[in-house]
């Protein structure tokens, strides 16, 4: 292996893994889950450049061995790389029962399928996935086998269709930036997986998979600082950012206030305290509708989800939902909830007026039957 020739060839992968390693590492204490993901992805990354490198040494020097092993290694490693961007492309979000079972087998049969042509001295499989014939000059060529060579790219294909998938999920939801960040990243992986197949490229995903992961990486830690720290809701800025743009749309309004936080935290502690506020978080998450439904954290216990060209049947059925998720746990909240009709003249403020009113009045009701909790002033 020529370290020098490596080093050069793959200055662009090198800058972009320093990147990568230096943004995840300064950012490990606030966001250590994706930090960890990303640097594991780099990690991968770096080891498919030597892979690379090294299939490309025993072409050169007719090393029958060595290219025929990187060679397998290189496409059992590849759609993993994607398998992998699509666990950091869809961090935090559900995803199908049936994602892990399908993409596990699809490797699985990669794995197997790409081992065989490391028994490349037993004739019957000699061509069965790729092979390499000798030329004159001492070095080799890789040529294709049967259909089967292409198993790795259709997995490869697959996983895109997944991330296609999972771009035009976040389209559908109000704040589409990061769906056009995914959507880049897409059409880059997708245009270098199809050259790599059309021409016997091995050496393009690598790079490209890196610096789209930095891109998405960077915009990720850009996105979670109009997020709720704590709650990894939207914050208080981010409200006043889409009320200023699509206010006109907004035609649904709950308002959420935690029960008792203060008795929590001066009886409890306000660990406790702050596991009640992630808890109305994450039952405000698995309740709304994405596609026509944000949640925000307006301050301590307060908390708005918006509803933009919904159904009031939609809303309604969703404030019942975190009313009934949250009777299950060990906090209360007070709910207030208003629809705007399309004939009615009331603007914005007018109805988050009334909702917060509505939210009061439940909220007298929950401190009428527990008398031993005193509001707080």
């Amino acid at each position: 292996m020529d370290i020098q020739k490596y080093i050069f060839t793959n200055i662009p992968l090198f800058f972009a893994c320093i990147a990568m390693l230096l943004i995840a590492i300064k950012n490990l204490n606030t966001r250590k889950k994706e930090s960890i993901y990303f640097i594991a992805f780099t990690m991968i990354v770096f080891f498919l450049s030597i892979v690379v490198d090294m299939e490309s040494v025993g072409k050169r020097t007719g090393n029958m061995a060595l290219a025929v092993s990187f060679t397998s290694l290189g496409y059992i490693t590849r759609p993993i790389l994607l398998f992998i961007f699509i666990l950091l492309a869809n961090m935090g979000e559900e995803r199908s029962k049936f994602f892990f079972p399908v993409s596990f087998s699809l490797l699985g049969a990669n794995v197997l399928l790409n081992i065989l042509p490391l028994f490349y001295t037993f004739e019957p499989l000699q061509k069965l996935i790729f092979y390499f014939s000798n030329n004159p000059d001492g070095t080799l060529s890789f040529q294709r086998g049967t259909f089967l060579n292409f198993f790795p790219h259709a997995v490869s294909v697959v996983f895109l269709l997944v991330l296609i998938y999972i771009t035009w999920k976040r389209f559908q939801g109000k704040h589409k930036k990061d769906a056009f960040v995914l959507l880049l990243c897409v059409v880059f992986i997708s245009t270098t997986v199809l050259i790599e197949t059309l021409f016997s490229r091995s050496d393009l995903l690598n790079v490209v998979s890196e610096i789209c992961a930095l891109i998405n990486y960077i915009f990720i830690v850009a996105v979670n600082t109009s997020k709720d720290s704590l709650t990894e809701l939207y914050d208080r800025r981010t409200y006043y950012d889409d009320i200023s743009h699509y206010q006109q749309i907004v035609n649904g309004i709950i308002e959420i206030d935690m029960n008792g936080l203060k008795y929590i935290n001066d009886h409890y502690g306000h660990s406790e305290g702050d596991k009640g506020l992630q808890t109305i978080a994450n039952v405000l998450r698995e309740s709304i509708d994405p596609k026509t439904m944000c949640a925000y954290r307006l301050s301590g216990d307060e908390f708005l989800v918006l509803m933009f060209k919904g159904r009031e049947k939609d809303l309604l059925i969703t404030s019942e939902n975190i009313r009934n998720k949250m009777a299950l746990t060990n906090y209360s909240v007070a709910i207030g909830v208003h629809y705007i009709y399309a004939d009615n003249k009331t603007d914005y403020e007018e109805a988050l007026k009334v909702a917060e009113q509505k939210m009061y009045i439940d909220k007298e009701g929950y401190y009428l039957q527990h008398a031993e909790i005193k509001r707080r002033k």
